[in-house]
């Protein structure tokens, strides 16, 4: 596709349609990288921007744009009238964890609350979570059951405070501890050598 083309794309969309460009900052993050783009690279930049002012004056059509990384897209993407609406989608907080939980699980509140209560807010994605029903999506007891699978990705085990992991493990009796060798997240846990121990 060429800068015709995409304009023709966008502008050729039906009535009440959604169009969704991904992931935009592995295409165009600046000026100069689209300069300095592939051979088979076809659409420049001011070919997209083009384009976008294009859908501006179109009604009844949405035009997403993604991106993990939205400090390095060039302003010109992110003005009004090319980006309107800027929403960050981060991971999941308390009430999210319980509304995707009673989604799987209709009519399940108690058990919703129970399940969100183990998880640490911020630090699971909506993703996450929903592979995770899909996965128990005939129980949402075994769902709450297996939910220490949530925590196996090693970040956001780095990121839980000891604290809430030796009451997870049920035992908090070592808690004082960990508090006296000042170890209060998982990460702290690397520097400790063979030669130290907690006493």
């Amino acid at each position: 596709m060429d800068d015709d083309g995409l304009n023709r794309a966008l502008n050729n969309a039906p009535s009440n349609s959604i169009i969704l460009l991904e992931d935009i900052d592995g295409i165009f993050v600046s000026r100069e990288s689209v300069n300095q783009s592939d051979e088979g690279r076809r659409i420049s930049f001011s070919g997209l921007l083009n384009a976008l002012d294009g859908v501006r004056s179109q009604e009844g059509r949405i035009l997403f744009m993604t991106t993990n990384h939205r400090e390095k897209l060039d302003p010109a993407l992110m003005r009004p009238g090319r980006a309107d609406f800027h929403a960050y989608l981060g991971n999941a907080s308390y009430s999210q964890m319980v509304g995707l939980f009673l989604r799987f699980y209709p009519g399940q509140n108690d058990l919703a609350d129970d399940f969100a209560k183990r998880l640490p807010e911020f630090k699971l994605s909506m993703a996450k979570l929903q592979g995770h029903f899909l996965k128990h999506r005939e129980s949402a007891e075994q769902a709450i059951l297996n939910y220490r699978m949530l925590l196996e990705d090693d970040q956001t085990m780095d990121e839980l405070p000891v604290m809430e992991w030796l009451k997870r493990l049920n035992v908090s009796q070592y808690s004082l501890r960990f508090a006296k060798q000042k170890i209060s997240q998982i990460s702290d846990l690397r520097f400790f050598g063979n030669e130290e121990h907690i006493e």
